[in-house]
């Protein structure tokens, strides 16, 4: 699933209907529009676009510039519709926690995607053939485990070792399986570091090259990745993995 149907699908969620979803997308992608140019990007008639307009007005998804002729409209960023609807149930809130990602990203020259194929496990595998030098991973290693098990984790990990390519490890749990992992460090070419947050949520990241990858459940459990491939969106990660490392004692 691509960005927009990703977000498209999220705002049917939070109680948008059809013509809502596209006008509000729509405001997303172009910036300012006034009604007659928000006609010619969606299927709907003056009469129904107005009707749409107040509507999301009412909402708190978009926001009118009175003071321009047309009247223009302008759809709130991703980032305040998370903080909206963050606290509205569990289901919501993965969904805004998603939006904050996306916010991000959206300020980023990128080509990012949302990957939800049957065939995850593949897409997975294929990974460590993708590095060019290094790879970072953080988050939770429970997550790896529980996404994917500890036979393919071995794959993983035995192909990156036969490309030659080392690992970064910053592991948000202390869990007997991440300390196992530390345990072999050495012989899997690769260094951790523990970071302790009891709260860090069940997922996590890979960045490789102009590669990001965010490996998550959505609020149905079915397990996700939000890719992006961008230069100055994987210079800002490095920079942050780099201060987490040399702020954490092992």
């Amino acid at each position: 699933m691509n960005i927009q149907s990703y977000i498209k699908q999220s705002l049917s969620v939070f109680g948008l209907t059809e013509g809502e979803n596209s006008v509000y997308f729509a405001l997303l992608q172009k910036g300012a529009l006034d009604a007659s140019a928000i006609k010619s990007e969606t299927k709907y008639s003056t009469a129904g676009i107005y009707k749409i307009l107040d509507s999301l007005i009412e909402k708190g998804f978009i926001t009118a510039v009175e003071k321009s002729f047309p009247v223009n409209y302008i759809a709130i960023p991703l980032n305040n519709i998370a903080k909206k609807f963050a606290v509205h149930g569990r289901k919501m809130s993965r969904i805004a926690d998603k939006f904050f990602e996306l916010g991000k990203l959206s300020k980023i020259s990128t080509e990012t995607e949302i990957y939800e194929g049957d065939s995850l496990t593949d897409y997975y595998l294929d990974i460590p053939y993708k590095i060019d030098d290094a790879i970072w991973c953080v988050g939770s290693f429970g997550a790896v485990m529980k996404f994917f098990g500890p036979e393919v984790e071995q794959s993983f990990i035995k192909t990156r070792i036969k490309k030659g390519k080392h690992a970064s490890a910053l592991i948000f749990d202390q869990s007997d399986v991440s300390q196992d992992l530390a345990g072999r460090d050495r012989l899997e070419k690769r260094e951790t570091k523990f970071i302790q947050n009891g709260e860090y949520p069940v997922e996590f990241s890979y960045l490789y090259g102009d590669t990001y990858l965010n490996f998550y459940k959505n609020a149905e459990g079915k397990v996700k990745v939000l890719r992006a491939e961008s230069p100055d969106l994987a210079k800002a990660k490095l920079i942050q993995y780099q201060m987490m490392w040399n702020s954490t004692v092992r």
